[in-house]
């Protein structure tokens, strides 16, 4: 009872704000609304997420289980940081999260997730969705690391999961095809468990992967050495700036992979990281002194506050607010449909706007604002006391 009157107690008037702070137990309040109660299209426990080809103007419904999973993980992130009465509300979302998770569930025992339900392929697509059975994508690790880290399950299964990881790995069975020469011999994680699918390099999903591997604080593996190496190389060569989207062709840009940077690094510490933390803190403020885009700009301070240099932060201005609430578009993911396949057909493609599919969800763009809001008038305020 006493969550609930903290929400009525904060009606949503924009003009009255002084402190965006006051956006906090909104942004809960939405969460818990969006959040479907029942099967349909969208499972139980999941949220709205949609899906745009290329250029065109309008969208399609997506019924992917990777947003569900971000929003569940970053409310996990944040617990140390949220009231009693917000953690009712972030268990309530997770619990429900977990009845949409089995839809996506690996079905012959495996610890893996598919990000779309039963294997389909492009859903509300009846062109590409006709060819479900024959190209149907298989298992991801992103969305299995951002899943079993939303979970908190027993260590067990935590360790069981990673074995099974380490048989989708770049040259153990395949080698990859599509990345830049330097890389090749990386013996890094896939993005696919898929067997028969080309081996895969993303720079954010290797983030994924790692903070999975952190978080649950599981023996670090070749593999896992590998790929931290791996994104090591990747900010040396500059590559995370200048060839985001060919490094990471399933988020494409430089402020998201900074931001899954900082993520991986606010787990634990890691000294080969830390040793590059002003590199990254001096490519974020230059980022963010360049971008127009709102939530670009929230996630690369919510990344200054995850690296401890949170000097250059602002106060949501009313401007700020009416234009998030009316164009909450911002695509966090992002794909290519020739993006696993060789090099110079993903060089290609990855420069043709036409073959490029953008995904976005209006709850986890509201998560990635209340992450921020929590972070910036929490995270100082339990530090000094």
């Amino acid at each position: 009872m006493r969550f609930w009157l903290l929400f009525f107690s904060c009606c949503f008037q924009i003009q009255s704000w002084s402190n965006d702070s006051l956006l906090i137990p909104t942004l809960f309040q939405k969460l818990l609304n969006k959040q479907q109660l029942e099967n349909g299209f969208f499972k139980e426990g999941s949220f709205e997420s949609y899906r745009q080809y290329a250029n065109e103007p309008y969208f399609k419904a997506d019924n992917n289980i990777f947003f569900t999973a971000l929003i569940t993980y970053n409310l996990n992130q944040l617990r140390p940081y949220l009231s009693e009465d917000e953690k009712i509300v972030t268990d309530t979302i997770l619990n429900r999260a977990k009845k949409a998770f089995a839809y996506y569930k690996n079905k012959d025992g495996r610890w893996s997730y598919n990000f779309w339900p039963e294997k389909v392929f492009f859903p509300n697509n009846f062109i590409l969705n006709s060819l479900s059975e024959k190209l149907a994508l298989p298992d991801d690790l992103d969305d299995t690391g951002i899943i079993l880290s939303s979970l908190n399950l027993p260590d067990s299964i935590a360790i069981l999961a990673h074995k099974q990881m380490q048989e989708f790995v770049n040259g153990e069975k395949n080698k990859i095809k599509n990345t830049l020469k330097a890389y090749k011999n990386h013996a890094a994680y896939s993005t696919w468990y898929g067997k028969k699918m080309p081996i895969d390099f993303d720079f954010a999903v290797h983030c994924n992967i790692l903070s999975f591997v952190n978080q649950y604080n599981l023996k670090w593996t070749k593999a896992d050495s590998s790929t931290y190496q791996l994104l090591l190389s990747m900010i040396d060569e500059g590559h995370i700036l200048n060839q985001p989207k060919f490094i990471s062709p399933y988020y494409a840009t430089t402020p998201i992979l900074i931001y899954h940077l900082a993520r991986l690094m606010s787990i634990k510490k890691m000294a080969e990281l830390e040793e590059r933390k002003p590199q990254l803190i001096k490519i974020a403020l230059e980022l963010l002194n360049q971008s127009d885009v709102f939530l670009e700009k929230i996630i690369l301070q919510t990344s200054l506050l995850k690296f401890g240099a949170a000097e250059n932060l602002f106060n949501l201005n009313e401007e700020d607010i009416h234009k998030y609430l009316y164009l909450n578009d911002f695509s966090f993911y992002h794909g290519h449909l020739f993006a696993h396949l060789n090099h110079t057909i993903k060089r290609i493609a990855s420069n043709m706007s036409g073959t490029e599919f953008k995904w976005f969800s209006s709850a986890f763009n509201d998560a990635l604002l209340l992450e921020y809001l929590i972070l910036k008038h929490r995270k100082k305020s339990k530090s000094d006391s």
